[in-house]
């Protein structure tokens, strides 16, 4: 560009268009690698809550003698179940609240088999780890 005999140092449109390139490059590696970190931070919540439900298992069994039967699930940690068996001593509500949903607002699933004392609580994307 030439003003009053002065040429003005400009910058051509291959340089703007490698700068334009290394921009989105460094954006989009910036974008995978923040949804990575934040579906790992999910993963660790999600192990953290199981891990504060257990307990609350834990002390709805010692109260009562026995966990929640899979009809009367995670709902009795809260509420006294009005399902058969009704337990004798809940001294409940074991959780504050409601009953958690995992990082992906999905219900963590608590399965039991009858006449035995474990029990399996997982979350919705325990598989894709």
């Amino acid at each position: 560009m030439d003003v009053k005999g002065r040429t003005l140092p400009a910058w051509t449109l291959a340089e703007v268009l490698l700068a334009m390139a290394i921009v989105f490059l460094m954006s989009g590696t910036v974008g995978i690698v923040g949804r990575t970190q934040i579906e790992r931070a999910r993963h660790l919540a999600a192990r953290q809550q199981i891990a504060a439900v257990r307990v609350a298992l834990e002390t709805y069994a010692v109260d009562t003698g026995d966990y929640p039967t899979q009809e009367q699930g995670l709902r009795a940690l809260v509420e006294l179940p009005v399902l058969s068996p009704v337990p004798e001593g809940w001294h409940g509500p074991y959780l504050v609240g409601t009953v958690p949903t995992d990082p992906w607002g999905e219900p963590y699933a608590y399965t039991r088999s009858a006449g035995t004392a474990a029990y399996r609580l997982t979350y919705s994307r325990e598989e894709a780890e």
